[in-house]
Order: structure tokens, then C-alpha cells, then sequence
């Protein structure tokens, strides 16, 4: 098993901090690539973050309601491979 951290990516929200407005992914759950981990709000604007990997979420390092930016790590996930 591997770690991966996960960062937000440009999701096409502009350069300016997007709020996470919920997670999907509870600590500890499996998750499959491609599935959203949490969704994210810039203005009226609102985009789920896909998980790049299929495993098992073992740290959430943002909260619902923080203001990140752009490459932030947002969750590491122990992967399949």
C-alpha cells in the first residue's frame, strides 16, 4: 500500500480560495477512483474534487467550511497500489 496526498487541483474556480463545503469521504472509508471526496464553492459556483486513486482515506487535513487555494493538500489516502 501506498500514501498519496491528495491536493485540489484547478477545478476552474478562478485563482481566489474556494470553500469546501462537504466532505463525502468519511476517515476510514474506501473510496474508488473517480468518486468526489468533497465538494467545493467559489461565489455560485460549485464543483465535486474527484479522488485520483482508489483506496482508503486516512487523514481529512481540511475541514468543511475552510478556504483553500488552489494545490493545497486537502486528504491523504493509503492506495491499492
Amino acid at each position: 500500500m501506498a500514501r498519496l496526498e491528495v491536493r485540489l487541483p484547478d477545478l476552474g474556480l478562478g485563482d481566489g480560495p474556494v470553500r469546501v463545503t462537504v466532505w463525502f469521504a468519511a476517515r476510514g472509508s474506501r473510496i474508488e477512483r473517480g468518486e468526489p471526496i468533497l465538494e467545493a464553492t467559489a461565489g455560485a459556483v460549485t464543483v465535486d474534487l474527484p479522488s485520483p486513486a482508489s483506496g482508503i482515506v486516512r487523514e481529512r487535513l481540511v475541514a468543511e467550511d475552510d478556504l483553500i487555494v488552489r494545490d493545497a493538500p486537502v486528504a491523504v489516502l493509503e492506495t491499492d497500489g
